[in-house]
């Protein structure tokens, strides 16, 4: 080691340990003239301002202000010197302090999941179109089979999880999207025009073609026999069910190209599901603005 360095190490040890919330403490009280003044533009104590005051005039180790007749508190003049040095700086500081904040805003990344048949789905992907999250998030896709969804929110694989006949549960809640359209499909009877209604459903030889969780399917066949059709079964496995020809099958149409006619039938929803209390509240009404009407 020279002996400019041996110098030289003393020196830096000696420098003070200044912080940027006491730059700016100190520049708001050389402003207003007291404490209590400064406290109400910080949001913050009257005491936490003459604290950090305190601890600031220790580092620098020189008195920082003179209390007037009036009890107002006057720069000295090694504080009016200082605060020429530091007013650019403290400016330069929350600027930077401004970016960083709009960096983290602006990179924060959320995880859409969704199992791999919506992915392939204009369902889907038109509601992503409406979905207005560019100028906060940047997402990415993940590819998550729909009995493995709890699992994956909750350990967040994924900050929201898409699908159809999916419901919430402890823990998690849910937005819902708007419907899923019915493609109607049969033997003899499922030629020509489609039933009216629930209750013109020929009595029991109707299928109701099964997503997402067991639950929604028997909620969806429930709400079937309220709007008055009477039998009607879950189809488990539409490859290779055999029906008979003169049975018809609800099977439900992620493709975007059709839309709900009135009378409208019971149907699966489209659905988001999220970790309750999720850090980002801001999904909820972003996701519940893109729905469909």
């Amino acid at each position: 080691m020279n002996e400019a360095t041996r110098t030289t190490l003393p020196d830096l040890k000696r420098l003070p340990n200044i912080t940027f919330r006491q730059l700016e403490v100190f520049c708001v009280v050389c402003h207003e003239g007291s404490y209590a003044n400064a406290a109400v533009d910080l949001r913050c104590s009257r005491s936490n301002v003459k604290r950090v005051c305190e601890e600031f005039q220790a580092a620098v180790e020189s008195p920082l202000f003179t209390e007037a007749a009036d009890r107002t508190l006057q720069p000295t003049p090694f504080a009016l010197a200082l605060l020429g040095q530091v007013t650019p700086l403290s400016r330069s500081l929350r600027r930077l302090g401004d970016t960083v904040r709009n960096l983290h805003e602006i990179g924060r990344m959320v995880r859409f999941a969704a199992a791999g048949e919506f992915f392939k789905g204009g369902l889907f992907t038109e509601f992503l179109a409406r979905l207005a999250i560019s100028d906060h998030f940047r997402p990415c896709f993940l590819r998550i089979e729909t009995k493995r969804l709890r699992t994956a929110l909750l350990n967040a694989e994924c900050d929201v999880y898409f699908g159809a006949g999916i419901l919430a549960s402890d823990r998690l809640e849910s937005v819902d999207l708007g419907p899923v359209p019915w493609r109607i499909e049969g033997g003899k009877s499922g030629r020509g025009t489609a039933p009216a209604s629930p209750k013109h459903l020929p009595h029991g030889k109707w299928w109701i073609a099964s997503i997402g969780q067991t639950t929604a399917a028997e909620a969806v066949l429930a709400d079937f026999h309220a709007a008055g059709a009477a039998g009607g079964r879950i189809l488990e496995d539409s490859a290779g069910a055999e029906i008979e020809d003169d049975h018809l099958v609800f099977a439900h149409d992620v493709s975007g190209d059709r839309v709900p006619t009135a009378p409208a039938w019971p149907c699966y929803r489209f659905t988001a599901v999220l970790r309750k209390n999720h850090p980002y509240s801001e999904l909820f009404s972003r996701l519940a603005d893109a729905a469909l009407p």
